[in-house]
């Protein structure tokens, strides 16, 4: 479908067209994976969130509006499919209750139109994460990606805790910040400065 513009594309997914429809999920779907780990900070949720929204998608792309933009539409139905996974409890979260967190997903700082926007912000992260080696992309992930303990990271990468944290981990975020500064984005709009520093 490269010979297509961008609007007939859309334009062909909003009347039924399928391969169309195909083609946008392949442009989006690593996008909007991170939007749902925005949202819910759990890897092992991302799977069900994001399967049970592009259904969704698919089977309501007939009442797409071609004119809108289209990762807005999408993230409008991810976010509230998450929103319902927590009110009907498929979803827990330590400490909180499904509805408190339901709630705090209806919020203005969780727009569609916000998470669209982090959404581009989290792939140059990513990015970033990518040119770390493996095992410090896999200290961010756990660690920050997943809201692991610091304890349990120390026992997945077979690191020391007190080493990462008074080494390791401020080692990977400097070098993350300087990545992240070339692309004119501030590294605290990620992680706080003292993201390592707890042991729970």
């Amino acid at each position: 479908m490269p010979d297509r513009s961008d609007k007939e594309i859309l334009e062909a997914a909003a009347r039924g067209d399928e391969a169309a429809f195909a083609h946008l999920y392949d442009r989006y779907q690593q996008r909007v994976r991170l939007v749902a780990w925005r949202i819910s900070h759990r890897a092992d949720w991302l799977d069900d969130i994001l399967n049970e929204g592009w259904c969704r998608a698919f089977n309501q792309r007939t009442s797409f509006d071609p004119e809108r933009d289209f990762m807005v539409w999408i993230v409008g139905i991810v976010r509230n499919v998450y929103r319902e996974f927590c009110r009907q409890g498929k979803l827990s979260i330590a400490g909180k209750d499904e509805a408190d967190r339901a709630g705090e997903v209806e919020s203005g700082e969780l727009s569609p139109v916000r998470l669209v926007q982090e959404a581009e912000i989290l792939s140059e992260l990513n990015l970033c994460v990518e040119q770390l080696s493996d095992i410090d992309g896999q200290i961010v992930r756990l660690r920050f990606f997943e809201n692991q303990p610091l304890r349990i990271v120390a026992q997945q990468v077979n690191v020391a805790e007190a080493t990462l944290r008074a080494i390791r981990i401020p080692e990977v975020i400097e070098r993350l910040r300087r990545c992240l500064a070339r692309k004119n984005i501030d590294i605290s709009d990620f992680f706080s400065a003292q993201g390592g520093g707890d042991s729970q």
